[in-house]
């Protein structure tokens, strides 16, 4: 077995969205596994279960990182729109990449993450190191603030080889003034230096 970070999520006011809103939120969810498993050194397995629950499993490297790319990929699709995470880092193994025949520790540690998560919180580790531990309520806090807007800029800066703000002005049609407000506002690059500095750590306890 080797060692993931897996996280369990759901919609946060799935109830309320309608199918058509559920279904978007998946869609950006579904999508953006697959833009992880793009990064480099990633790996990542997706699947969606009944209802509004999802899981996912990528490198205990890329945790943090991941949680954050995911969190913006459902704030990007509405105002309000958001997802819970419990993540479990530890041992598991997926069987030809199908997460419902996964197992091992960390399984249940993501799905009891969620289960205990406090009232308000969207990200909980309980079980990871300290550092991750310490890292997810202020990034909790941040992500919180954002807007549909800000969370799409956020989305792409936080992956590990981002767009420069040129190329991301362009794709999201405004200027690269309004690009570095937005990303700014999101406190874009407090998270990256979090992700950079959590990554390094754990590369030099490998």
């Amino acid at each position: 077995m080797r060692n993931w970070a897996v996280f369990t999520g759901d919609i946060v006011g799935s109830s309320d969205m309608g199918s058509d809103g559920l279904s978007q939120v998946f869609v950006a969810l579904e999508e953006t596994a697959g833009s992880i498993r793009q990064w480099p050194d990633s790996t990542g397995h997706f699947a969606r279960f009944r209802g509004d629950g999802w899981q996912m499993a990528l490198p205990e490297i890329l945790a943090l990182r991941g949680a954050l790319v995911l969190r913006a990929a459902v704030r990007a699709t509405a105002k309000g729109r958001d997802t819970r995470i419990g993540i479990g880092i530890g041992s598991g193994q997926i069987d030809g990449g199908d997460l419902a025949r996964a197992d091992g520790p960390v399984f249940v540690q993501s799905g009891r993450a969620l289960d205990a998560m406090r009232r308000g919180a969207r990200m909980s580790a309980p079980d990871a190191g300290a550092l991750l531990r310490v890292a997810l309520p202020l990034a909790d806090r941040i992500v919180a603030g954002w807007t549909s807007k800000q969370a799409q800029v956020a989305q792409a800066l936080l992956a590990p080889v981002p767009p420069t703000h040129e190329v991301l002005s362009k794709a999201l049609g405004h200027s690269r003034q309004m690009t570095q407000k937005q990303a700014d506002a999101a406190a874009v690059h407090a998270l990256v230096e979090s992700c950079e500095i959590y990554e390094q750590t754990k590369m030099q306890h490998k």
